[in-house]
């Protein structure tokens, strides 16, 4: 019997990209990786549509299914063999492909355009659609309050027949904890920032006005990529770092005290529960996935919500939260959960052979 196999699409090799890889393999497939860089030079860009056909076509008739992390260019033509050849699929969606924000100028449906209309023809070709929090399906009433977000799938397509199901991503737990010593008053956040846009939609000016209130705290953004900031202009007690590895990542996450999410969209924050599980404090903005990932083991808070409330929480030095955080973590976003999930979608798919 030949190897199992699965086709993946997907923009970029995140962490969660290379989990799902990871747990595939567990289960016993071969995983055929069709990486599309979000290019925007046109010459890279048709090259990747280029790549897409020929490597969808042979990728997906060997296959038993098909997976897209994300929904946009990338998928169409994986999406599009499939149903050709009558395999299963799904596109995860984990923010961006489910929103429109016109005030952070971000979001899938933000502009009627031929992008968004390839993407409500990849939720039709799709056999099912997994969402990693419900409200990227339901849509976030805060998200609306706070910055004029609309999401949701049923929003802007309330006729859609493919399914759609709430799987979250997982978490292993038996490598996310803490092997550092905690250092007080050390406030983290952790954020792939390029761009204007991008800062501003991860919160990074409260967690700068946080830092300047608290001259006695040390403030780590970790992520900058090609973001100007000069440090002479952010308060001393800011440390910068630029992308980190997994296990740096777990370094500062162990070593750090609280984690900061002031996302003002996001779906489920990978790097909120990973930190979570190396036992930091959670802050985090209440919407979308974050306020189910923190529950009661730190502080939601709100657009509008004076820096007051958040810099009395942080000087309270809550005690037993991290443990707390930890747990929920646990409990909620196991590797069993999500496992499962790809075993009831791989099951009765027909053979490569």
């Amino acid at each position: 019997m030949k190897t199992k196999k699965v086709t993946l699409v997907c923009t970029i090799k995140n962490t969660f990209v290379l989990k799902d890889v990871a747990l595939l393999e567990s289960l016993g497939y071969s995983v055929l990786l069709i990486h599309s860089p979000p290019y925007k030079d046109p010459l890279r860009f048709i090259f990747n549509r280029i790549r897409e056909f020929f490597f969808g076509f042979l990728y997906v008739l060997q296959s038993h299914a098909t997976i897209s992390w994300f929904n946009d260019y990338h998928s169409f033509f994986p999406l599009f063999f499939s149903t050709l050849f009558g395999k299963k699929s799904i596109i995860i969606v984990g923010g961006y492909d489910a929103v429109s924000s016109p005030k952070l100028q971000y979001g899938i449906f933000l502009k009627k355009n031929f992008r968004q209309k390839l993407a409500r023809i990849n939720y039709t070709l799709c056999s099912q659609i997994w969402v990693v929090h419900k409200s990227l399906a339901e849509g976030c009433k805060q998200a609306k309050d706070d910055s004029e977000t609309e999401s949701g799938i049923f929003k802007f397509i309330p006729n859609i027949k493919t399914p759609i199901a709430e799987v979250p991503t997982s978490y292993d737990s038996s490598f996310w904890k803490a092997d550092e010593t905690k250092k007080e008053k050390t406030v983290l956040t952790v954020a792939n920032i390029s761009d204007q846009r991008t800062y501003e939609r991860k919160g990074i000016p409260l967690f700068i006005s946080l830092a300047t209130a608290l001259p006695d705290y040390q403030f780590t953004i970790a992520g900058i990529k090609s973001l100007k900031l000069r440090s002479d202009k952010l308060p001393q007690n800011i440390q910068l770092l630029e992308t980190q590895t997994r296990a740096e990542l777990k370094t500062l996450y162990s070593k750090s005290q609280f984690y900061f999410q002031g996302s003002k969209i996001e779906g489920l924050p990978n790097v909120l529960c990973e930190a979570m599980l190396c036992e930091c404090v959670p802050i985090g903005k209440a919407v979308f996935g974050i306020p189910d990932a923190i529950g009661t083991t730190g502080l939601l808070f709100i657009e509008g919500t004076a820096p007051g409330v958040l810099i009395d929480f942080l000087k309270k030095n809550p005690k037993g939260l991290g443990l707390k955080a930890r747990k929920r973590i646990q409990n909620a976003y196991p590797l069993e959960r999500r496992k499962k999930a790809f075993m009831m979608l791989l099951e009765n798919t027909g053979s490569d052979e």
